[in-house]
């Protein structure tokens, strides 16, 4: 195993560290290395600073909290508060009610916080820059149109090679790589190029409408509650995110679904889905704003005829529709290259998104990597753990939508896979202590 136990390997001296990947999971351990007084230098493939269209929601959970607590410096709300479950029946009355307040939040929101924690990145959704001077801050460099071809590992110094999009082809040498570079990480296919994320047989279509935008009666229906209406092999979940530039003013938010939709590998109504409105088939997404007409027409024909009200309303007010197919899968391994290169987030763990986890993975990879930095925590440690909590949740995700969209036989047989990794785990963990 290439990993090292010996925390040497990490802590000490300044470090050079190269972040693969500038979205959420990699400006979060960014920001930690750098307030170490580590030099981290990120290289992001897309050739624009500010992005458009990423207002995803997000659940923010108990790693994500405890990461903002410590490190996000504005100290400003950035989540909508939800009571509880609502499970509606399919008149769209209250069928049940799941006690437990969450926070929801956004891609955006969180993006542009913690840009404007790592580089002073200025935006509508932080207008004030948190200060980032005093001991231990690290220099910080946010590089845009850099696509990596390749790691390679010689005397004890990582390498990482890189199409710029200036032109040409570039080098650049680190103590430490981080591949944060998402569920379709090229940093995984270099280190393990035999994995593959696996097709669930479901997609997901996504959009987000402004309160603004629907009913008051529909308003009244969703309130800041959590929603999920059943279908026949089927559900809608639904939540309310901060709006456009982060605002947390009622009327001035966004009502977030997500709706899974059973699609076969190989049919039909899979490629059609997959086609964009020019005619190029894609294989796990369409561009935004490419979608052909007729594919959403019959999605809101369906919502129409087999959704309550409140439920159709969205459907029908989406002006910007997205969909993506369900794909999971998990690396070996977290550290490679005697634990010089290391995978977190969504780039360790691809999850299905049932339980709204892969912001939680990546804030606790962060945390504990400081653990590491600091010689609390060997990356033996860090990867034994890491690995652990992917596979855990990964794994009740997947119970989650076996319950949901394939029936009883799927749900028992994923749940006894569940309860013997939650029994490994727990032997684990109790040998480790």
């Amino acid at each position: 195993m290439d990993s090292n136990d010996d925390v040497s390997v990490i802590k000490g001296f300044s470090k050079t560290v190269v972040i693969v990947g500038g979205s959420i999971a990699g400006l979060m351990h960014a920001i930690v290395l750098a307030r170490l007084g580590h030099s981290v230098h990120i290289l992001e493939a897309n050739p624009l600073s500010t992005r458009a269209g990423q207002g995803a929601g997000i659940t923010a959970r108990e790693r994500m909290h405890e990461y903002m607590k410590t490190y996000e410096l504005s100290k400003q709300p950035y989540s909508v508060e939800s009571p509880h479950i609502q499970i509606m029946n399919t008149q769209g009355g209250v069928k049940r009610i799941l006690k437990g307040k969450q926070q929801m939040t956004s891609w955006n929101i969180l993006y542009y916080r913690l840009r404007a924690n790592f580089d002073g990145l200025r935006s509508p959704y932080c207008l004030e820059i948190p200060e980032r001077g005093g001991l231990g801050n690290g220099k910080t460099i946010f590089d845009t149109g850099k696509t990596v071809t390749d790691i390679t590992y010689s005397d004890g110094l990582v390498s990482v090679h890189f199409d710029d999009a200036n032109g040409g082809n570039r080098r650049i040498h680190a103590d430490l790589v981080i591949g944060a570079d998402g569920a379709r990480s090229t940093v995984r296919q270099i280190l393990e190029p035999s994995l593959g994320l696996k097709y669930a047989g479901y997609v997901v279509w996504r959009g987000l409408v402004s309160e603004q935008d629907v009913s008051l009666k529909t308003r009244k229906v969703f309130g800041e509650k959590i929603t999920v209406f059943p279908m026949d092999h089927s559900y809608f979940l639904l939540y309310t995110i901060p709006g456009n530039d982060g605002s947390l003013e009622p009327g001035q938010r966004l009502l977030n679904y997500v709706w899974y939709w059973n699609c076969a590998e190989g049919s039909q109504d899979l490629e059609d889905i997959l086609t964009d409105s020019d005619g190029n088939k894609h294989h796990n997404t369409i561009p935004i704003g490419k979608m052909r007409e007729e594919v959403w027409a019959k999605q809101k024909d369906y919502a129409n005829k087999h959704m309550a009200p409140a439920f159709a309303e969205l459907v029908n007010n989406t002006t910007q529709p997205f969909v993506a197919t369900v794909r999971d899968g998990s690396a070996s391994r977290a550290a490679f290259f005697d634990g010089k290169v290391l995978l977190v987030g969504d780039a360790l763990t691809a999850m299905r998104p049932h339980i709204a986890s892969s912001t939680n993975q990546a804030a606790g990879n962060a945390l504990l990597l400081e653990k590491v930095m600091k010689g609390d925590l060997t990356m033996v440690e860090w990867e034994r753990q890491s690995l652990q909590y992917g596979e855990i949740t990964a794994l009740k995700s997947v119970l989650i939508g076996a319950w949901a969209l394939s029936g009883y036989t799927a749900t028992l047989f994923t749940l006894a896979k569940y309860g013997r990794a939650v029994i490994s785990h727990y032997i684990s963990d109790w040998w480790h202590s």
